[in-house]
């Protein structure tokens, strides 16, 4: 058995989370609180949870609000989120082949499963993990390892994301890494070695999964 773990913005979903400007945010918030530790440019570099982690660790009641700030971006970037191109096909099709697929999301429970139940993904989905159901968000490898002890027992199994949180969880979760979109240039500087990389959805049918 063979699992296939999709990340959610802009994977199967082309949702507009400004992810600069909410990091931003999150930085202005704890920089009226107290110092930071580094400059504003290598702060703009770090994962969502590892700001929160930061700046909670310095000024603890401030996390409530860094965490408002990250859910208020998230509702107004789905709110007018699409499915990706071919997405609902690309996944009726592996699991018409006997994939076992699931997803993986930094992203809040409630809105997740919203979306997915509009784009009628839900029926293809073997597990959903947000955020509100893993140890710790991407790129801590522990939501990949959770999904492969529920799915398992497995043969094999591959992360497909356009971020290097992705390929750093996968990595650190000893799978695969596919990665997607464009912003190939920008995953491979962080060090991330993807095992293959797809701009279009079809592509990973093409792929060779059961290698």
């Amino acid at each position: 058995m063979i699992a296939i773990i999709f990340d959610f913005d802009n994977t199967l979903i082309d949702s507009r989370i400004n992810f600069a400007e909410l990091r931003a945010s999150l930085i202005d918030q704890w920089a009226a609180r107290s110092p930071l530790p580094a400059a504003r440019e290598e702060l703009m570099r770090h994962p969502l949870r590892d700001l929160v982690d930061q700046a909670a660790a310095a000024t603890p009641d401030l996390a409530p609000s860094l965490w408002a700030t990250i859910e208020r971006y998230e509702a107004e970037g789905l709110a007018g989120a699409t499915a990706m191109p071919h997405a609902l096909e690309v996944l009726e099709h592996l699991a018409a082949r006997g994939f076992r697929l699931a997803l993986l999301t930094n992203n809040a429970r409630p809105a997740t499963h919203r979306l997915l139940q509009a784009m009628a993904l839900t029926p293809l989905l073997d597990l959903a993990m947000t955020r509100d159901d893993v140890p710790a968000l991407k790129p801590d490898p522990s939501g990949i390892r959770l999904i492969v002890e529920q799915l398992g027992p497995l043969h094999d199994a591959y992360m497909v994301g356009d971020s290097w949180i992705d390929g750093l969880a996968a990595e650190g979760a000893g799978v695969r890494f596919i990665g997607f979109g464009e912003r190939r240039a920008e995953v491979e500087s962080r060090g991330v070695v993807p095992w293959a990389w797809i701009s279009d959805l079809r592509e990973l049918l093409n792929l060779d999964l059961r290698q």
